[in-house]
């Protein structure tokens, strides 16, 4: 009898960016995300998350900060 693997529970992670734009302009966003461990990894969630900046505010920016921590107390 073969067992089937166990999916790990979703966490809630929390995150911060910070970006400037090649107008220069500055913009702070953040929010929740979930992710599997085991699934997904930091540069997966982070990729996902440049890639909503990138739709708000354009592809020509850079980030000055990054923060992914987990959404608990």
């Amino acid at each position: 009898m073969t067992t089937q693997a166990e999916t790990p529970e979703p966490v809630t992670y929390h995150w911060i960016a910070t970006i400037q734009t090649a107008r220069g302009q500055i913009a702070t966003d953040d929010g929740p995300v979930t992710a599997v461990p085991g699934v997904h990894t930091h540069t997966t969630i982070y990729q996902n998350i440049q890639a909503y900046l990138e739709e708000k505010y354009g592809a020509n920016f850079v980030v000055l900060f990054f923060s992914l921590t987990p959404d608990q107390l």
